[in-house]
C-alpha cells in the first residue's frame, strides 16, 4: 500500500522489509512460524524467513509461546511430532500458535488442510483469507486465483465479483482484450467487460474511449445516421461532429439521402454550399448548372 508505510502491520517498514529482511511486505509472517516479522527482528532476534532459526527442529513460534525454550539455542527444543489430524501442523503448533483444532486438519472448512494453509501464507481460520467472495480452496483448486489478493489480476475487480457477477477472468485484467480494464469498463465506461464492441459500432472500447473520442455505448455518437465504425473506417467523417464539412447537411443525409460528399461542403463546386442549393435555392448540390443555361448556379444566385 503505498499510503501505509508497514502494510502487512508487523513493525517492519515496507522499505525494510524489501531491502534490509528481505521478507514478504504483504505477509505479517513472512516464514510462517506463527511469530511477526517484527517481533523476530526487534524482540527475539530469529530469523524472519526461516521458520527454525536454530535448526533445532522445533519452530521458532512453538518455542516462544508454548514451550517457553530460546529459538536460537538448538539444545533445549523439546522435540513432539504428535499430529493427531494429519495436516502437518504438529498438535503444540495447532493449539499454542496457530489456534486451529488439532483434531481437525482444515480447521476452516475451506477444502485445505491448516498445515498447507500455514504453508501457502493464507490464514487457517478463514475460508476466504482476502475476504473476496472465493473459498481460499475454490481459489487454489478451482479458479487459480491467489488466495492472499482479493485482485489477482489488479483490474479493480475483485476476484469473487469476476467469477460470480460480471463473469469477467480474474486472471486476465482485460478480459475481452479491447485496451479497457475489466474494473474500468464496470466502474468508468459502463461497457461490457465481456465484449470488445459493446456498442457493435465496428470500433473497440478501447479505441473509442482512448484514440477516437467517441462514446463506447453509443453507436452513433453525432446522431448522424451513420455508425462511428463506418465514419471512420468508410467514409472518413468525424463521429463527434454529425456535419463534418459544414455544409448544413448531416454526413448521414449526404451519404444516404442527397448523395454529396460529407467531407466537401460544396460537392459539385459551384460556390454554392450544398445545404444552401438543397435548403435555399432548391439547385441540385451535385450539378454546378442545374438548369444547363451556361451559368452555374452560384452564377445565377441573386444574391
Amino acid at each position: 500500500d503505498p499510503t501505509d508505510d508497514d502494510t502487512d502491520d508487523d513493525r517492519l517498514s515496507d522499505g525494510d522489509e524489501v531491502g534490509t529482511w528481505d521478507t514478504d511486505p504483504t505477509n505479517s509472517d513472512s516464514d510462517g512460524d506463527g511469530l511477526d516479522d517484527g517481533e523476530e527482528v526487534n524482540t527475539y532476534g530469529t530469523d524472519p524467513n526461516d521458520a527454525d532459526s536454530d535448526d533445532g527442529g522445533v519452530g521458532d513460534g512453538v518455542e516462544v509461546l508454548v514451550d517457553g525454550t530460546d529459538p536460537l539455542d538448538p539444545s533445549d527444543d523439546i522435540l513432539d511430532w504428535t499430529d493427531t489430524d494429519g495436516d502437518g501442523i504438529t498438535d503444540k503448533e495447532e493449539t499454542g500458535v496457530y489456534g486451529t483444532d488439532r483434531l481437525d486438519e482444515d480447521t476452516d472448512d475451506d477444502g485445505i488442510t491448516d498445515g498447507d494453509e500455514v504453508d501457502g501464507g493464507t490464514d487457517p481460520l478463514n475460508p476466504d483469507s482476502d475476504g473476496d467472495g472465493l473459498s481460499d480452496g475454490d481459489e487454489v483448486d478451482t479458479t487459480g486465483t491467489d488466495p492472499t489478493n482479493a485482485d489477482t489480476d489488479g483490474d479493480g475487480l475483485s476476484d469473487g465479483e469476476e467469477v460470480d457477477t460480471t463473469g469477467t477472468d480474474p486472471l486476465d485484467a482485460d478480459s475481452d482484450d479491447d485496451g479497457l480494464s475489466d474494473g474500468t469498463e464496470v466502474d468508468t465506461t459502463g461497457t461490457d467487460p465481456g465484449d470488445a464492441d459493446t456498442d457493435d459500432d465496428g470500433l473497440s472500447d478501447g479505441d473509442e474511449v482512448n484514440t477516437t473520442g467517441t462514446d463506447p455505448t453509443n453507436a452513433d455518437t453525432d446522431d448522424d445516421g451513420i455508425s462511428d465504425g463506418d465514419e471512420i473506417e468508410i467514409y472518413g467523417t468525424d463521429p463527434t461532429d454529425a456535419d463534418t464539412d459544414g455544409d448544413g447537411i448531416s454526413d448521414g443525409d449526404e451519404v444516404i439521402v442527397t448523395g454529396t460528399d460529407p467531407l466537401d461542403a460544396d460537392t459539385d463546386d459551384d460556390g454554392l454550399t450544398d445545404g444552401d442549393e438543397i435548403d435555399t435555392y432548391g439547385t441540385d448540390p451535385l450539378d454546378p448548372d442545374t438548369d444547363d443555361d451556361g451559368l452555374t448556379d452560384f452564377a445565377e444566385d441573386p444574391n
